[in-house]
């Protein structure tokens, strides 16, 4: 009897409304209250792109763990530590898995996003929601992928550093915390490391958290198609989706398309460019960027954060622009007409920076700053140190030639210095008949000049 009250010999009622798939996991985990209705829509490939972009992120988080063991974030061994990646088969297709699914990713977010849109999913009372994305939108690409591109230290990513710094300087006191203005900062390729494997993953975390919550408290928004277009929401009694029904269609097509994106990684390397090298050089953004590419050939660095201020900013005005219930195609022309020119200009620009030859963009600001990326082989050097240091006349001169240059450095004096005696020594190679043929005398010197040849040819006199 007492076996019985604890152990029932038939099943209760609680447990035969438990649903399928949860199984023995329910009992620990109370699995059944996610599996709350939805509308049957949920079940369509349509509403399965932001349960992809999750499941994209976390794949992202967990192949970003195993590069850090690796990968040398410091900016003068980066690059080199890269090459060693590449050079080890697993470590290599790692960082092609992570390369391929950030692609995937971003993707997926730009199809969920143009869903939403399209499909008015953003009104009435899901205005918070859409905002969250948007923010989501914004931290992954302008956040998370550009830092990425940084992180790779190659050519590529020193412009893309430049273009950084030069967009934070015009943010005045705002972009202070990610340039060497702070003082006692630490050097901006280690802050931007930082913010790549903690800062960006936390808050897209915890804006995951409030957009999943917002989800589950106001459900699916109706279709822009469907009898219910009109309404905040699809009745109760017409609910007859079920959120494991969601999930399972999410899961299904996204071990297809992960794991499409982990074989192309399996053939196809994630790219790495050549070293810095130190100066400009015509590069162009990766595709996420091109579309800014224009703004910048014709208007300068400034107008690609004027561009991407308006194309963020009229995605947060939307809600506000279209503010009726109703979500039918037809009575949406304006707000759909307005998306349609702004994402085929979108489009057309990416088209643009694709087919145009590259250009080089000067940036003032890009090697004289402590944290400037460094060209591969040179080794670190303090602030305000710019020149090299001049060969002094007691060295041997250029390609083994005998010739010996008067001593005209930054060390010299207006006074003659005194003739050393026979019996002192000299580090000065004596000077052969031909050499001392051509040195002038005291009395025929002319006003001092500092005659080194340089690299770069310039003339530089005292």
């Amino acid at each position: 009897m007492f076996l019985e009250e604890i152990i029932p010999s038939t099943p209760s009622e609680k447990s035969k409304s438990e649903p399928s798939g949860f199984s023995g996991l329910d009992t620990w985990l109370g699995l059944r209250h996610l599996d709350f209705p939805v509308p049957e829509h949920g079940r369509s490939v349509l509403y399965t792109f932001g349960g992809i972009v999750f499941i994209g992120f976390v794949f992202m988080v967990l192949t970003g763990f195993l590069l850090t063991q690796v990968y040398n974030p410091l900016p003068e061994q980066a690059y080199q530590s890269l090459e060693k990646i590449q050079e080890i088969n697993w470590a290599r297709y790692l960082r092609a898995l992570h390369y391929w699914f950030a692609q995937g990713v971003l993707f997926a977010l730009i199809l969920h996003t143009t869903r939403v849109f399209v499909t008015g999913a953003y009104k009435h009372p899901r205005q918070v929601t859409w905002w969250l994305g948007v923010t989501l939108l914004g931290i992954m690409m302008m956040g998370s992928y550009f830092t990425g591109t940084v992180l790779k230290w190659d050519q590529e990513g020193a412009d893309a550093l430049n273009h950084f710094k030069e967009l934070l300087l015009m943010l005045g006191p705002f972009g202070a915390v990610m340039t060497e203005w702070l003082p006692g900062s630490s050097p901006i390729n280690i802050r931007i490391y930082a913010s790549h494997i903690a800062v960006y993953p936390v808050l897209i975390v915890l804006l995951l958290i409030g957009h999943f919550y917002l989800i589950h408290v106001f459900n699916l928004a109706p279709t822009a198609w469907g009898k219910w277009s009109n309404a905040p929401e699809v009745p109760p009694a017409e609910t007859k989706g079920r959120f494991s029904e969601h999930a399972r269609s999410i899961l299904l097509l996204s071990v297809a398309y992960y794991g499409f994106l982990a074989l192309v990684a399996f053939f196809v390397r994630a790219p790495l460019g050549g070293a810095p090298s130190g100066h400009e050089e015509a590069v162009k953004p990766p595709w996420p960027f091109l579309w800014m590419y224009l703004f910048e050939n014709v208007w300068g660095i400034g107008a690609v954060l004027y561009a991407t201020m308006a194309l963020f900013g009229f995605l947060a005005l939307v809600p506000l622009l279209d503010r009726g219930q109703e979500r039918r195609l037809g009575a949406r022309k304006g707000i759909l007409s307005l998306g349609a020119v702004v994402g085929l200009s979108v489009i057309a620009l990416t088209f643009y920076g694709w087919v145009v030859p590259a250009q080089v963009h000067q940036h003032s600001h890009s090697h004289e700053e402590g944290g400037a990326m460094p060209a591969e082989g040179d080794p670190p050097h303090e602030e305000g140190d710019h020149h090299e240091e001049e060969p002094h006349s007691h060295d041997p001169a250029p390609g083994g030639s005998s010739e010996t240059k008067p001593h005209a450095d930054d060390h010299d004096h207006p006074e003659e210095a005194a003739p050393h005696d026979e019996g002192e020594h000299s580090h000065d190679p004596a000077p052969s008949k031909q050499t001392s043929s051509k040195m002038k005398s005291p009395s025929e010197k002319k006003p001092h000049v500092d005659d080194h040849d340089h690299p770069d040819g310039a003339d530089h006199r005292d």
